[in-house]
């Protein structure tokens, strides 16, 4: 079974993606942070598989956390949740790290996504992908 974090700094979204992850795809979440101050001070005791990162957090921004992540723990695959669907974003986001962005109202591509990023593979929302 994966083992995720999820760091979302709104609860009713962190908790929604949680019973997703947990009831409908069978994956263990073993923490929700909701700051990347707090994600950075529990991941060396956490044991997971794949990070879901928002974009948008107090503080630290996720795609700022996801490069200290990704140079600290190069191991582990971190996945964009966000709202924000301009290519600056994505195109960032990718270039420090991330294995994907999943636009948050794209609830198909959170099912379809998480599998292929644990499977080593690189995932866009499908309105996000340059071909199409």
């Amino acid at each position: 079974m994966s083992s995720i974090l999820i760091i979302e700094d709104h609860i009713l979204f962190a908790s929604t993606i949680k019973r997703i992850l947990t009831e409908h795809m069978g994956l263990h979440v073993v923490d929700m942070v909701q700051s990347g101050a707090e994600a950075l001070e529990k991941l060396p005791a956490l044991q997971v598989d794949l990070i879901l990162v928002d974009v948008s957090l107090p503080g630290m921004n996720g795609i700022d956390l996801v490069q200290q992540i990704h140079s600290k723990f190069t191991h582990l695959r971190c996945l964009m949740l966000s709202g924000h669907m301009t290519s600056q974003y994505v195109d960032r986001a990718l270039e420090v790290g991330a294995c994907g962005y999943i636009l948050k109202e794209d609830i198909n591509g959170i099912l379809e996504g998480i599998p292929k990023v644990l499977n080593g593979e690189i995932y866009l929302s499908r309105c996000l992908r340059k071909n199409g």
